[in-house]
This record gives C-alpha cells, structure tokens and sequence, in this order.
C-alpha cells in the first residue's frame, strides 16, 4: 500500500486547537469551514481527536454568525456534508453505542484510547461487532510509558507492550503520539516508530513533531510507518499539504500523487 500523509486536527469544546506538551491549548479555527479547505486539497485522509472534558460543547457567543456545533455527533455530522476523503474521529469515547453513533453519523475509522484503559472488554466487543479495519488506537506516551487521559494517567505498560496487546485484542491500525514532542516541531521519535513498526502486523501512523516537511521524508525512510500525521504545519504554513506531498514525491517516498485544489 503506498505511503499516507495525514492531517490530524485537535479539537477542544467545538474548536481547533493548537496543541503543546498536551498542556498549552490555543484556539486557532472552526473545523467546519476548515474541513472543505483539506478536503479540496485532496488529503489522504483526516483525524480528528477531541480532547473536550464534556461531549457538550461550551456555550460560545456568536457575533460573526459561524456555524458551531454543540456537541461531538453534530460537528461530525456537520463535518461529513463538507468531505470527500476518509475521516477518522476519536475522543471520549466509552461504550460501543459511542462507536456505532460516530460511524453512523460519517466517520469511517473510530479512534480509541482511555476507554480502552478503562474498559478491558471494550477493543474486544468492538472489534467483534465493526471490524478491526474500523478501529485506531491512538497511543500517546512520554519515554517508553503509555498515558491516558490526555497525558494525565502513567500507565504500567510500556509502549512495546500495550501496542501488543491492543493488536491481540483486534485493533487495525496503531496512532503513536509523542507527548514529549506535542507542538515542538523537533521531528518525530524514529526510534520509537520504528520499533513498534517491527513489532506490528498492523499499519502505523507517525505523530508529534513534525517541524518541516524533511521530517516527513527522514521518518518515512528511517522508521518506515505506513502514514505520517502532522497538525500545525498544515495549519501555519501556507499550501503546506502540497509542498509535503511534492517532497515525499521528489525523495522517492511511494506516497498518492494527487493534489486536489490549492487557492
């Protein structure tokens, strides 16, 4: 399978948020007016990861008649009318009803991470019920130590070995995000990626770090993740998704070589 590029948009109370060391939360757009913009650039794909404390959206003023939404299943439902390209979309998400009302209401992949802490039978039931393909566990971590709770719970399992046991219990893909590197831009943890990538049957997907679009190539080339996943440099720099995309390309990275419509 040839190579993804991902952009992944943090969410918190209905809005993107620029993300550092999962501490540092700055409001910096809508997700419904900015969906269409990825969405015309043609992206491989787009995660969505709301690290709300509610599924109720804080009530907001509304001076500039923008479109919000109140809560997780609207905004997704709102988002889906706006793309064409696969969306993955996770964040406090606890039950198997919480998994079948996202991929109801337009999700094609459901991220998974504290609740799958929390609840031990929660991969297992899911996988059974929606396939493993619909299934991502997004994997944060500090070090070699698994977090939960937005960075906020040290877990006793390391990163090698909560990902084995994940797999074994029917995940279909593997989000790895660095917390140490949340909005650094000091390039990704090849040593990291590229263990859990040997270890995996599954894909893996790259996240936290990336700075400039070399740090896409090197991860790529050196750890060798079936995707890399990026947040602010596709949110600051301008026609950032093409410019990646023309670099993997021109470094021989087997990545999908459409561009959609840049203006």
């Amino acid at each position: 399978m040839r190579k993804r590029l991902i952009p992944c948009i943090f969410l918190k109370d209905g809005m993107i948020i620029r993300s550092e060391d999962f501490i540092i939360h700055q409001i910096i757009g809508n997700p419904i007016s900015e969906v269409k913009r990825f969405s015309d650039w043609a992206v491989d794909e787009i995660i969505y990861i709301d690290i709300s404390h509610s599924n109720d959206f804080q009530v907001r003023r509304n001076d500039h008649k923008v479109v919000f939404s109140n809560n997780n299943l609207e905004l997704l439902s709102e988002i889906s009318k706006n793309i064409s390209v696969p969306l993955a979309f996770g964040g406090g998400i606890r039950t198997i009803d919480d998994i079948k009302n996202l991929l109801q209401m337009g999700a094609d992949k459901v991220i998974l991470n504290t609740g799958m802490f929390s609840d031990e039978e929660l991969l297992k039931t899911a996988s059974k019920i929606f396939g493993a393909q619909a299934l991502v566990a997004c994997v944060d971590y500090n070090q070699e130590s698994v977090f939960f709770s937005h960075g906020k719970i040290r877990s006793k399992y390391t990163v090698q070995d909560w990902c084995l046991k994940i797999e074994s219990e029917g995940i279909g893909e593997i989000l790895l995000n660095d917390i140490s590197r949340d909005g650094k831009s000091s390039g990704f943890n090849i040593d990291m990626v590229k263990n859990i990538v040997k270890q995996s049957s599954v894909p893996v997907i790259a996240l936290g770090g990336a700075g400039d679009y070399d740090d896409f190539v090197e991860c790529f080339k050196e750890a060798n993740p079936s995707a890399v996943a990026a947040g602010n440099i596709f949110h600051f720099k301008e026609h950032s998704y093409y410019h990646a995309k023309k670099t993997l390309e021109r470094s021989n990275i087997d990545i999908r070589t459409e561009y959609g419509v840049f203006s």
